[in-house]
């Protein structure tokens, strides 16, 4: 048996509720919720603005480098040849948001996010942004593609994009400030294979985990099951 992850799913969903994940990686049950739309826009109005400039430019933090486009880049990316620590296969499947071929040698992995700016934001996505080093550096194919090998992922992190004004407007358009601020994280093979042998024995076992405190769904079906 292969298990298969995404990398958006690691950081997120297992944390906030181990009952709810199990749930929808064994049964496919989930409550089908999905980021607001606001934030794709976002994201798709940024990348144009930005892939032509030299990272060094985005923000200090950087270093000198340059988007990879989609000719080399194709949307989806797989791996292949993945074991946890207990030998079990599994593959990691996603689309990557920024990959950039630094000036000095090797490759960077960044993710835009608009969120509060904090010094450690790139902890919350720290299993995402490994999967994808991981896929970098075991590619794997799809039918209407094939993963380029990208090695060495020399750096990672969260670009980080705060709301601070609105400087000018019009009646149709108003023009917004946002602060931007690097969150730098460092590379951990070793605890991301750990986390995702935990993973797949939480998958792995016969009995579903208790209802969560700290999940709404939880409380919900709780909730309806006492009424």
């Amino acid at each position: 048996m292969e298990y298969n992850f995404s990398p958006s799913e690691l950081d997120y969903q297992p944390k906030k509720c181990q009952r709810c994940y199990y749930l929808n990686k064994r049964f496919k049950l989930s409550d089908g919720g999905r980021p607001p739309p606001v934030f794709s826009s976002l994201d798709a109005n940024q990348k144009p603005y930005y892939k032509n400039i030299n990272t060094k430019d985005w923000c200090e933090d950087l270093p000198e480098g340059v988007f990879i486009d989609k000719e080399e880049l194709p949307g989806k990316i797989t791996s292949e040849g993945l074991f946890d620590k207990k030998d079990r296969k599994f593959k990691l499947n996603g689309i990557p948001d920024i990959v950039i071929r630094l000036k000095e040698g090797g490759y960077a992995i960044y993710d835009f996010k608009t969120t509060n700016i904090k010094n450690n934001k790139s902890e919350n996505y720290r299993y995402q942004l490994e999967a994808y080093a991981q896929i970098f550096a075991n590619p794997g194919s799809l039918k209407s593609s094939k993963t380029p090998k990208f090695v060495p992922i020399k750096h990672m992190g969260i670009l980080q994009f705060e709301p601070s004004e609105i400087i000018s407007h019009t009646k149709n358009d108003h023009n917004m400030k946002f602060k931007v601020s690097f969150s730098h994280l460092e590379r951990d093979e070793k605890d991301f294979y750990e986390y995702i042998t935990n993973l797949i024995d939480l998958i792995e076992q016969d009995t579903v985990p208790p209802f969560s405190d700290n999940c709404s769904l939880c409380y919900y079906t709780k909730s309806t099951m006492k009424l």
